[in-house]
């Protein structure tokens, strides 16, 4: 029997895990694991010992299965088999994922079904190795990235497909809210996706979506989309359907006003007239009014004075400013006692 030196990782790089191809060794072998990297010990098909980053000489100090099933006394160096697996813990960050088929979903705000489509990326680590070994990959001799993305793929999907349906209906979002809410709606799935990959030893390291869409040739999406954008239309120009039909009914009866004539286009155009009155308040709001300016009289002659005069310019009497109520504000003239809107005494 062969006695084996060293034990070292000598798998591919895409590998996830990679079994060390001999099973015979000796209770001095050197165990080599990098970095990244846990090596587990088999035997009978039951996990026993697991070692982190380092170099260990193998002995019954530092590996139990020596002791407990060759049962080898203490600082013997004699042969014994056992499985060796070595898993990499390194992160994959470019997994993809996508709606394999759009999903139904009844849109919460405009209550029609929209064929969504969805599509992102993720990323994993092996978090527990020794379940990763046993859900994963048995006794397989090799297991790599790509017959990860293989496993997870349509789970993935599936998983991804239920946690979006149920959180825009939760939060009752439009299909077109949720494409502008990617961000809120990636963190709600992965912390989803986090416990269904718990079961199997694996973290999740990222996860996003880069897109949220509904197939441009569907006949729903064609509709809902044209009615959207004519809605948009009247709202940019400040219209809603009672105006419209206010346009609509004074366009009819400026053509009877043209024909019939007489009183009765009188009425029609009175109508005419207060109907376009309230659509300018509508749209306008109040229009505040321009007040003229009070006239005022020279207090020795009695003649109109031009606005900002110091004289006057009939008499050449100075010009003294009016004395106002300190109660409301009325102009009063000079020699008054009481105002003559409020009734209050002036000040002396």
């Amino acid at each position: 029997m062969a006695l084996f030196q060293v034990i070292r990782f000598d798998g591919p790089s895409e590998a996830l895990v990679w079994k060390y191809p001999k099973e015979n060794m000796n209770s001095g072998s050197q165990l080599v694991v990098g970095p990244a990297q846990t090596a587990i010990f088999v035997k009978g098909g039951r996990i026993y010992d697991l070692f982190e980053s380092g170099t260990y000489t193998l002995d019954t100090n530092n590996l139990p299965l020596l002791n407990t099933l060759i049962n080898l006394p203490f600082g013997s160096r004699s042969p014994f088999t056992a499985e060796v697996f070595y898993v990499n813990r390194r992160s994959i960050l470019d997994i993809k994922w996508g709606t394999q088929v759009p999903i139904q979903l009844k849109d919460p705000v405009y209550q029609v079904i929209i064929p969504l489509r969805a599509f992102g990326q993720y990323g994993v680590s092996v978090e527990d190795p020794g379940l990763f070994l046993e859900k994963l990959v048995g006794t397989s001799e090799a297991y790599t990235t790509d017959d990860l993305v293989r496993y997870f793929r349509g789970l993935v999907g599936s998983r991804v497909t239920d946690e979006l349906a149920g959180a825009i209906t939760d939060e009752g979002m439009s299909f077109v809210e949720a494409s502008a809410r990617i961000a809120q709606l990636s963190q709600r799935i992965a912390g989803r996706l986090q416990d269904f990959f718990n079961d199997y030893g694996i973290r999740l390291v990222s996860f996003f979506i880069s897109s949220i869409n509904a197939p441009e040739d569907d006949p729903t999406v064609r509709r809902l989309k044209a009615s959207l954008s004519s809605r948009q239309e009247m709202d940019t120009l400040n219209y809603n359907y009672q105006q419209a039909r206010t346009y609509e009914v004074l366009g009819r009866a400026a053509d009877q006003l043209g024909g019939d004539g007489g009183m009765a286009g009188v009425g029609v155009g009175a109508a005419m007239g207060a109907a376009m009155a309230e659509l300018v308040r509508q749209n306008l709001g109040t229009v505040p009014t321009t007040q003229p300016e009070a006239a005022s009289y020279c207090v020795g002659c009695g003649a109109p004075l031009p606005p900002g005069a110091a004289f006057c310019p009939k008499c050449g009497q100075a010009v003294r400013m009016a004395q106002r109520c300190n109660a409301c504000g009325a102009p009063c003239q000079p020699g008054d006692r009481f105002c003559a809107r409020c009734g209050k005494a002036l000040a002396p």
